[in-house]
């Protein structure tokens, strides 16, 4: 059946695709530093799903994205004509790494961006979550993550840059966007700009949109690994692709140790979950609520964002990261606005209120006492990973306020809860 198409606002626009000739750099130093074994990788063969095997997420899909097939051809913002994502078969995953984990400090930051140059994969904190990180313009790297996480290849990557000279030599800012960058970065905004002529970024991370996503984090060693490696780092959240984003190096371990090269473990991280994505389009439109509260990024532009189409759903070419229908999921199934707790459930509770059936619940655990959702958003992705680790029947989720961040921790939720 092929891919449904959802509605997209006007200056968004479908293009013809152009076949990618990807580099094929040896990469160099440690296990997994080696050539791109699959030869037959950039070869055309037959668009559709590919299970993953892994137990964390049982209905995991790679998509290979072919210009010319099933697949509905990349959508893109009405610049240049949209290139094709590129992604012939994903490079099966190796299991056999010796996954480094070192403390955050200067010896890390060198060693991250040495394995970085030589093509490897590196997960190290910032201030939203965990990002697992590859060489922007390194489309073997780039495959190799995918694969890692199991992500899908028509799912866009951010571009995370250490400062402004370096965001504007791969994405062309309009007024708004500088007047965004100047007032937020580094923080935990993420902004969709036109490429600029010669991007450096790889096509494949692009997913075939002829926009990019870029952030500078705020995170002190994030910005000291992109400070010693000297480019762009594509860096999505560290973990199986669909599962519940990294808040501690331990999450990250659990989910990809022997599928990375190193873990910089830089200890908790402080907003918990992912960084708000602004489409700078003519409308400039949130894509992605997060980090940093719509109220805000609305006080420094004077408008109104946009919002979105309406029909997500994983079948459809999202436009910014984080945008599929089901994500951040536990194995559990998870119930929102639980008004009581049924034997066997576990509770995700926010504020002070107790839920009629809280004795028999399979485990409790409170966003916020206090009803903070600043508070609540830092602890939602850690708590939600601890609850699931109980084994329950169902994870039930007390209604959250849908203001300032509220907005983003709703936003995860309801995608935790789609059906899988």
């Amino acid at each position: 059946m092929p891919r449904r198409q959802a509605p997209l606002p006007a200056q968004i626009r479908r293009g013809p695709v152009r076949k990618i000739r990807a580099r094929r750099p040896t990469r160099g130093g440690g296990r997994s530093a080696k050539p791109l074994e699959n030869g037959n990788f950039w070869k055309n063969g037959r668009s559709g799903r590919i299970r993953t095997c892994d137990p964390c997420v049982p209905n995991a899909v790679l998509y290979r994205a072919e210009p010319h097939s099933d697949k509905k051809a990349a959508y893109s913002v009405g610049f240049d004509a949209p290139q094709a994502a590129g992604l012939r078969n994903f490079v099966s995953v190796k299991m056999d790494l010796e996954t480094l984990i070192l403390p955050a400090g200067q010896a890390a930051s060198e060693a991250a961006a040495r394995t970085l140059a030589a093509g490897g994969l590196v997960a190290f904190p910032t201030e939203t979550v965990y990002g697992l990180g590859a060489d922007a313009a390194n489309a073997t790297a780039i495959a190799h993550l995918y694969a890692a996480k199991g992500r899908p290849a028509f799912n866009p990557l951010i571009a995370h840059v250490a400062d402004l000279a370096a965001a504007r030599r791969i994405g062309r800012f309009d007024a708004r966007a500088l007047k965004l960058a100047e007032a937020f970065w580094p923080g935990p905004l993420t902004l969709v700009v036109p490429k600029t002529e010669g991007c450096p970024v790889a096509e494949l991370a692009t997913a075939g949109l002829d926009t990019v996503a870029i952030r500078i984090p705020a995170h002190p060693v994030a910005q000291a690994i992109l400070r010693a490696f000297g480019g762009a780092v594509v860096a999505p959240s560290a973990n199986i692709s669909g599962h519940v984003s990294p808040t501690l190096a331990a999450h990250v371990e659990s989910d990809l140790s022997g599928r990375i090269d190193l873990i910089v473990d830089g200890g908790p991280v402080e907003v918990g979950v992912e960084s708000t994505i602004i489409g700078c389009f003519e409308a400039p439109m949130l894509l992605r609520p997060g980090g940093l509260s719509r109220e805000r990024i609305e006080a420094v532009l004077g408008v109104p964002l946009a919002r979105p189409p309406a029909d997500e759903s994983d079948d459809s070419q999202p436009l910014a990261p984080g945008m599929l229908a089901s994500h951040y999921a536990p194995r559990a199934c998870v119930r929102l606005n639980a008004r009581d707790v049924s034997p066997g459930e576990a509770l995700l509770a926010f504020g002070p209120a107790r839920l009629p059936g809280l004795e028999a619940a399979a485990a409790v655990m409170n966003l916020s006492r206090a009803g903070d959702l600043d508070e609540a958003a830092a602890n939602l992705f850690g708590y939600l990973r601890t609850l699931d680790a109980k084994g329950p029947r169902a994870i039930a989720v007390m209604a959250i306020p849908e203001e300032g961040l509220g907005e983003a921790i709703n936003d995860r939720l309801r995608r935790a809860a789609v059906a899988r």
